[in-house]
């Protein structure tokens, strides 16, 4: 976990945010939700790039530096929790924060056109889309999980039951990892697990994407969201078809350009 400790001395004696031209490196935008969540956390928002000038500004073009994917839970909003403005953050938001090819499309613009370098995937404990698809796993214990739900034109819930779906992959991974290690929850893990799971489809279904993730022109970051604490608890993805390494504390991308 980044620790508030270590993100006050990132921004110490660094110039307001307000004042701050946009990070235009992957490391630069790192950086800047680093110290944004550590304000956050310590309750030193400062609400940056907010104002009547921003606005003007950002009307006539944005340029984000992070795309951030991320679940449609009320309680994380990217804005606040990394304390940015408008224009800094390019947000792909749906339950259980799980990609297609529209989602996928919009990552693709934020990158190739606006610039961002800069790709946040962001869970969050007690995630209740991931919970519903732990609960629906588990009553469909012996059934095949690798198959999508079929769509019933008449069925209510047949758009949540394809969703939960999409993240069955991710609580086997999780499931299995429970019964060597009893010491992490299903639920724990398969929240993480999902995280790593949208990036490697990210990588899969978007040749963009990956192109430029092995070139070093957008870094990928995991991360899970802590609703008690506030911390973002942040973790580095490697080019495609590497494993996932885990960042340590205050460690930065390490495929950023300074």
């Amino acid at each position: 976990m980044v620790s508030t400790f270590l993100a006050a001395v990132l921004f110490a004696d660094q110039p307001k945010p307000a004042a701050s031209p946009s990070p235009r490196t992957p490391l630069a935008a790192f950086r800047s939700l680093v110290e944004g969540n550590a304000r956050f956390v310590s309750n030193l928002a400062e609400g940056p790039h907010r104002d009547a000038e921003t606005r003007r500004v950002v009307a006539g073009g944005q340029t984000p530096h992070t795309i951030v994917v991320t679940c449609a839970d009320s309680r994380l909003s990217p804005e606040l929790i990394f304390d940015q403005g408008l224009g800094d953050l390019f947000v792909v938001r749906v339950a259980g924060n799980i990609v297609d090819t529209h989602a996928l499309a919009s990552m693709e613009y934020a990158a190739e056109h606006l610039g961002a370098r800069l790709v946040l995937v962001l869970g969050h404990e007690r995630c209740g889309a991931v919970a519903a698809a732990c609960d629906a796993y588990a009553k469909s214990s012996g059934h095949d999980h690798t198959t999508g739900a079929k769509h019933d034109a008449n069925d209510e819930h047949a758009n949540l039951s394809a969703l939960l779906h999409a993240i069955f992959p991710a609580v086997g991974e999780a499931t299995e990892l429970h019964s060597k290690n009893s010491a992490v929850s299903v639920l724990d893990g398969a929240i993480q697990a999902n995280v790593n799971r949208t990036i490697l489809t990210s990588y899969e279904k978007s040749p963009m994407l990956r192109r430029m993730a092995l070139t070093g022109d957008v870094q990928f970051l995991g991360g899970v969201y802590d609703l008690d604490s506030g911390h973002a608890d942040l973790w580095e993805a490697p080019a495609p078809k590497s494993g996932f390494v885990r960042v340590h504390e205050g460690t930065a991308p390490a495929k950023a350009d300074h």
